[in-house]
């Protein structure tokens, strides 16, 4: 995680920012996450300010007020640089956002209320769960302009015994981040993927996929005609709209992020390489083998002359990314990947095979491989099937008449034959059951 700390003296300002559009139009969805007691009357359930900014600032300033009266307005000041001509309330308010590195993840609300209380914890701003004392709220929007998960937290540093001493708190901010990366759950996941399975990306290309995605998806309302090209719903939206739309699409889709993991889960499920190159092929990726250098791709005998690979996703939509296996992650690499798997002549034979077969592009050669039988499904191959299975029952329960209904059960049997036909699994297998008893159980018109 990243904190980056100011301090300032305007709270009404600094909440009018927090929820407007941000200075590139990044902000959207802006929320309350979490706050202090005394701060939850200033919104409504959604998180949005129930209360003009002026009432929020001087909610927010309650304590400072206090203090004033008691005849201590000024903010620590440990070099006495802060505040040379002695200016009431100067630098009262502590602003930190905490952000996570563009390409690591997306947390929850319910996740960044829990990292925000203990950061703010062990910045020893609130004790624990117990805040009385201390006014302090944390909003939430959209990305930053560089692809960063982040909150901002505001914190008044006027307290009911006090003032809180920020002295430090840059330094102490680097210490707990780094510990919570290794202790909270939320976090570690997320250390994980960036120093154990590194994806490399660019934002702008990111930014690339998100703007024609958005174009795509959300211009279809405006006008946007994919088959004769015409765009002139989406040229027709001002560019702040734009703008707004595109981070939307962007905070939800990450395709590399997300076509490294399912290639992880693969090479993690596989106990050879022929079976990893089945089952990436089998996910709907090409893999194509990265040759030695002068090995002909038409006469390599050994997986050894193979020392990388490449993959080539297609979206539903039309989109093409293409990955060597570095960009995937450090893990992903074929040479690092290979002391997990077995070594023996049978499975160096098939892998020759197998590579040969994709390269082709001809169906696996070996038909009956192990990831073809139920019991050795992995993880991602079951959220992949209950996925589907649950998609199928629920179009099923939403027909609004029969014609509906028998196209939704045509459908759903084109899906379970295909699901069959990529996971070896029998009609009977568990899944089809969820249907089946729709089906018998849907009244009759």
């Amino acid at each position: 995680m990243i904190p980056n700390i100011v301090r300032g003296s305007d709270p009404a300002g600094l909440v009018r920012y927090l929820f407007g559009k941000g200075r590139r139009n990044e902000h959207t969805d802006q929320h309350l996450v979490c706050a202090s007691g005394d701060m939850f009357p200033s919104f409504d359930m959604d998180g949005k300010p129930a209360a003009s900014y002026a009432e929020i600032g001087r909610r927010f300033d309650r304590r400072y007020r206090v203090r004033e009266r008691k005849d201590d307005p000024f903010p620590p000041d440990m070099r006495g640089k802060n505040n040379p001509e002695r200016e009431h309330g100067r630098k009262r308010v502590w602003h930190c956002s905490l952000a996570i590195k563009a390409g690591q993840g997306i947390l929850t609300d319910q996740e960044w209320e829990a990292v925000i209380r203990d950061y703010l914890t062990r910045m020893n701003i609130i004790d624990g769960d117990d805040d009385q004392g201390v006014t302090w709220l944390a909003v939430r929007h959209g990305l930053s302009a560089n692809g960063n998960d982040h909150v901002h937290i505001m914190v008044q540093l006027a307290a009911d015994d006090g003032w809180i001493n920020p002295y430090h708190d840059r330094i102490n901010a680097q210490k707990s981040c780094r510990r919570m990366e290794k202790t909270r759950p939320e976090l570690v996941e997320l250390a994980r993927s960036d120093t154990g399975t590194r994806v490399s990306w660019q934002y702008g290309q990111w930014r690339q996929w998100a703007e024609w995605k958005a174009r795509n998806e959300y211009g279809d309302d405006e006008g946007w005609d994919a088959m004769d090209g015409n765009d002139e719903g989406w040229d027709a939206m001002d560019g702040n709209e734009r703008s707004r739309l595109v981070t939307a699409v962007a905070a939800s889709t990450m395709p590399r992020q997300y076509i490294a993991r399912i290639v992880e889960a693969c090479a993690k499920a596989s106990r050879s390489e022929d079976e990893f190159i089945r089952r990436i092929r089998r996910e709907g990726f090409s893999i194509d083998p990265r040759l030695r250098k002068g090995t002909a791709k038409d006469s390599f005998t050994d997986p050894g002359q193979v020392v990388g690979y490449r993959i080539t996703w297609h979206s539903t939509d039309g989109w093409t990314e293409r990955f060597n296996a570095f960009e995937l992650g450090d893990d992903m690499r074929l040479k690092r990947l290979r002391d997990d798997w077995a070594d023996d002549a049978r499975s160096r034979s098939l892998a020759v095979q197998e590579w040969r077969a994709a390269m082709k592009n001809r169906p696996p050669f070996l038909d009956d491989g192990r990831e073809r039988h139920p019991e050795n499904l992995s993880t991602h191959d079951m959220e992949r099937l209950v996925s589907e299975a649950f998609c199928i029952a629920a179009s099923l329960n939403n027909a609004a008449d029969d014609d509906e209904y028998r196209a939704a059960m045509r459908e759903g049997l084109h899906t379970f034959d295909m699901l069959r036909e990529r996971y070896g699994i029998a009609p009977e297998y568990g899944l089809w059951s969820m249907v089946a008893s729709d089906e018998e159980n849907r009244p009759r018109r």
